[in-house]
């Protein structure tokens, strides 16, 4: 049976953020609203609950998933380097729909990261992704809550016609404006490449990047 935590999107209560984060202590996964769409949440660091979120979206184990922190003290946490021009990025779209790949820590699975030691990191600014994450105290997955190839989910009905009953929680933050997702970025290395045009264009992240 799925629990469904109605919550105020602009100021989520500790209470109802503290009952998601038992599902994630317990390595299940949550959906949860985020400034562009409904995600899934799983424990980074549990191998198990990553390979459920795979396993729930039907996605290729070779796609790697972002995923989300709650400032820079956890991102150092999970990835090995954060350039000079990465912070620029950081300090200027963070949070928001900005995912940057970064060399990645070899503390996460390896389903997490790219075929080149890369991991997609994000700082939401959803008030519930960001309490969420804040709550639990490390970094969790965020993918969109749907099946892949599948448009995202925009509501908690949009989730369940999806999953049903297999996700343990849902948080209903109401409902996500139409989004074209996250902007991607790679900033690995020394030079910059957008890999995916979202919420925020490309042309601001690349002044930014040049330090325009």
């Amino acid at each position: 049976m799925t629990t469904i935590l109605r919550i105020d999107p602009k100021s989520p209560a500790e209470e109802d953020i503290a009952q998601a984060v038992q599902f994630l202590k317990r390595g299940e996964v949550v959906s949860y609203p985020t400034e562009t769409i409904y995600g899934l949440g799983a424990d980074v660091l549990s191998r198990q609950a990553v390979k459920h979120v795979y396993e729930l979206k039907a996605r290729d184990y070779g796609l790697p998933i972002s995923i989300l922190v709650s400032d820079l003290s956890m991102l150092r946490d999970f990835v090995s380097e954060v350039s000079d021009r990465a912070l620029a990025l950081i300090r200027r779209f963070w949070p928001g729909p900005l995912t940057i790949l970064f060399p990645a820590s070899k503390r996460i699975p390896k389903g997490l990261v790219t075929n080149t030691n890369k991991v997609g990191v994000r700082n939401s600014s959803h008030p519930v992704a960001a309490a969420l994450v804040a709550a639990f105290g490390s970094a969790v997955t965020t993918t969109s809550a749907n099946l892949s190839g599948f448009p995202p989910s925009l509501n908690v009905k949009h989730v369940q016609k999806y999953f049903g009953e297999k996700i343990p929680c849902i948080i209903d933050g109401g409902e996500c404006e139409p989004s074209r997702g996250s902007t991607v970025v790679d900033v690995a290395d020394d030079t910059m490449r957008i890999i995916r045009e979202g919420s925020i264009p490309a042309d601001d992240v690349i002044k930014c990047f040049q330090g325009k």
